[in-house]
C-alpha cells in the first residue's frame, strides 16, 4: 500500500500528502468488484470491464500505481491485450471515476495516455480512444499504431476546466488482418494533471504577499 509523509509548507502550515512507498499492483478483477485503489492523492474507483474477441479476462490485467517524472500520480493497465488474424477484431473497454483526496486542496487539470501498440507481420490497427464524459464533452485523447510506421504512443490534454472527479473512458480496439498478422498491446499508463483549488490558491498568494510585506519592512 502507498504510505503518506506528511510535512509543513512554511508559514502557511499547510500538510502536502506525498508518495513515499512502493507501488501498488492489484488484479483489475478485485477493482471490478467493487475495489479502490489510491495513487499520490488520486482516488480511482468504479471500475468496469468489458471485453471481445481476444483480449484478456479482467483477472489477467495488472493495475499499477504509477508517478511519471513530472510528479503526476496515476495508473498503469498491464496485460496480454491482443488480436490475431482471422477472425473479427477484439476490444476492450476500461472505466473508473477518478477524485482527489480530501485534504489536498487539488483539482484535476489535465490527463496524459501513453500505451506500446504495435502491428506485426501485415497490417493491422490498434488504437487507444479515451473520453471524460460527461464531464469534458469537447476533447479526447487517442493513441494509435496504424502498421507501416504510422504510429503515436503520447497524447495529453488540458481542460477548460478543473474537476474534482473525472468520469474516465478508456476503449482499446485492436484489428489484424492478413493470413499472419498480429496485434499486441501490453501496457496503458494514465497521469493526471492537478491545480490548486481557488481558495487554497488565495490562502497561498495571500501568504507569500504577506513574507514579501514583512522583509520589505524589515530591510
Amino acid at each position: 500500500m502507498t504510505r503518506l509523509r506528511f510535512f509543513p509548507l512554511g508559514v502557511l502550515g499547510v500538510v502536502l500528502a506525498v508518495s513515499i512507498g512502493r507501488a501498488e499492483v492489484v488484479p483489475l478483477s478485485d477493482l471490478v468488484n467493487g475495489g479502490t485503489v489510491q495513487s499520490g492523492d488520486k482516488v480511482f474507483s468504479n471500475f468496469t470491464y468489458l471485453v471481445t474477441g481476444d483480449m484478456p479476462a479482467a483477472g489477467d490485467v495488472n493495475v499499477e500505481t504509477i508517478t511519471d517524472q513530472d510528479g503526476k500520480h496515476g495508473l498503469r493497465f498491464q496485460g496480454g491485450f491482443t488480436d490475431v488474424s482471422g477472425g473479427s477484431s477484439s476490444d476492450a473497454v476500461i472505466t473508473f471515476d477518478v477524485s482527489v483526496a480530501p485534504g489536498n486542496g487539488n483539482l484535476i487539470s489535465g490527463a496524459t495516455l501513453a500505451a506500446n501498440p504495435a502491428v506485426f507481420n501485415g497490417e493491422g490497427l490498434a488504437s487507444i480512444t479515451e473520453t471524460f464524459l460527461p464531464d469534458v464533452t469537447d476533447d479526447k485523447l487517442v493513441v494509435y499504431d496504424f502498421g507501416g510506421g504510422d504510429d503515436k504512443l503520447l497524447d495529453s490534454t488540458v481542460f477548460a476546466n478543473a474537476l474534482a472527479t473525472l468520469h474516465v473512458q478508456k476503449d482499446i480496439i485492436l484489428h489484424a488482418t492478413g493470413e499472419n498478422a498480429g496485434v499486441t498491446l501490453s501496457f496503458v499508463d494514465q497521469t493526471f494533471e492537478q491545480v490548486p483549488e481557488p481558495a487554497t490558491l488565495s490562502l497561498l498568494l495571500g501568504a507569500l504577499g504577506l513574507i514579501a510585506l514583512r522583509r520589505r519592512r524589515s530591510a
